[in-house]
């Protein structure tokens, strides 16, 4: 089923079709979360918390709008609050760096310029190797650690570093001239 169908059947109380959704995004979620907490405890509960958000709030969704950057946007403010709750005392520490970092990322990225973003992530993901894709696939989307990934391919823990470096090099500035074309 499509996100579409999947948030219509939800909409009229479907949980089934809900937890289909959960399935499909939670690694996204977590990601998300994760990058930005130290604690992966609180990336769970935080990820679980902005799931049972989007379901008590599900008849409230733009079926226009695409699923992911709206869950990732509940998350975003939940992680906002629980920022603002276990707010360090120190001025000037990384989380508070942190924060307002993330909050001029939240200024400019709205809905519209993520949806350019991720068609030009995967216009551009497809322009990798094979290799490339397959690792692109395994830490992004399966969740492998890099430790797993040089276990898994039979490579250095270096040689692994930097070729996700290059990697993500490479899919920036295919994603910069992608996205600077579709504007002109």
């Amino acid at each position: 089923m499509t996100d579409t169908e999947l948030i219509e059947a939800a909409q009229k109380g479907d949980m089934h079709a809900f937890s289909q959704l959960v399935e499909r995004y939670q690694r996204n979620v977590r990601a998300c979360l994760a990058v930005r907490l130290n604690n992966r405890f609180e990336v769970d509960d935080l990820a679980q918390e902005a799931f049972l958000v989007a379901y008590r709030k599900i008849n409230d969704f733009d079926g226009s709008k695409a699923f992911g950057p709206w869950i990732r946007s509940i998350s975003f403010y939940l992680l906002k609050n629980y920022w603002r709750k276990h707010k360090p005392d120190a001025v000037g520490g990384s989380a508070e760096l942190q924060i307002l970092i993330d909050e001029e990322i939240g200024l400019k990225y709205s809905d519209n310029n993520e949806s350019d973003s991720l068609a030009a992530l995967k216009v551009c993901t497809k322009k990798l190797d094979e290799g490339l894709q397959n690792i692109v696939q395994l830490h992004y989307h399966d969740g492998l650690s890099v430790a797993e990934l040089t276990e898994k391919l039979g490579v250095k823990h270096s040689a692994m570093t930097m070729r996700l470096h290059r990697m993500r090099d490479q899919l920036r500035r295919c994603i910069t001239e992608t996205r600077g074309a579709c504007q002109l």
